[in-house]
């Protein structure tokens, strides 16, 4: 009687990474893609924002060490991250709820998305959460956050500026600052144009005269002046513009 010799090959299955590996790895991402968002936000402003470049280097320099099993460090990470979304909050808020600024809006997009896997990453890690709900919230940050920009884009494409009118004072927003500072009119100045070549929104806003003029980014604007002589300051509304001043004088 013959016997048959069937040969089996077992194959070797590399061990599944651990929970706390996994959640660790989507805080990583959340940290890489601050840094993202914060080389970003300079380039938009064309200027350094203090508060955002100190976040984004803090990031930079926890991202290569967030590896392996260091639960702490990734709390650490989920506390700063969450702590860094409350001090923000205002302008957070404030350019979410502006879609027609899409440089503005997609940056703060991505900054929200990637502080709320940074937090929820770090807090799963710390409690040895299981990864069953990854793959939906990896999925569903990756859908709004390209949801939200095609639809910003297409907001801000359908948004038109507003041509000068002869006799208009041209008045330039850029780099977080009134060009000129010092804005004066005559009699024969029929307005104000104002011009924004910021990623962000501005508002051009003299409290004295009740003007309040909303401009989108990379927009222009402009507004009829009827104004006593003097002397009037000019401000921007926008939460985190508090640099932006000016001064309107009206002559007589």
């Amino acid at each position: 009687m013959a016997t048959a010799t069937v040969d089996r090959t077992t194959e070797e299955r590399a061990p599944a990474a651990s929970p706390v590996r996994v959640w660790i790895g989507l805080v990583r991402v959340g940290t890489i893609a601050m840094v993202v968002f914060a080389i970003l936000l300079q380039v938009v402003a064309r200027a350094i924002i203090p508060p955002v470049f100190v976040i984004g280097l803090v990031f930079l320099g926890v991202t290569p060490f967030l590896r392996g099993e260091r639960r702490g460090l990734a709390l650490g990470a989920a506390i700063f991250g969450a702590a860094a979304y409350v001090g923000n909050l205002p302008i957070i808020i404030d350019d979410l709820s502006h879609p027609e600024s899409a440089p503005s809006f997609i940056a703060q997009l991505l900054s929200t998305i990637a502080l709320g896997l940074v937090v929820v990453g770090g807090v799963a890690a710390w409690f040895r959460r299981s990864t069953r709900l990854l793959r939906p919230l990896a999925l569903a940050a990756a859908g709004v956050f390209v949801a939200g920009t095609f639809a910003s884009v297409a907001i801000a494409a359908d948004t038109d500026s507003v041509a000068a009118l002869p006799g208009d004072v041209p008045v330039t927003a850029e780099r977080l600052m009134w060009a000129p500072e010092e804005v004066v009119i005559d009699a024969a100045t029929t307005g104000i144009w104002i011009d924004n070549e910021d990623g962000f929104r501005h508002t051009f806003t003299i409290p004295e005269l009740g003007i309040d003029v909303e401009v989108p980014a990379l927009k222009a604007r402009r507004v009829d002046i009827d104004a006593p002589p003097g002397t009037y300051e000019i401000i921007c509304e926008v939460p985190g513009h508090d640099s932006m001043t000016g001064t309107l004088i009206v002559s007589s």
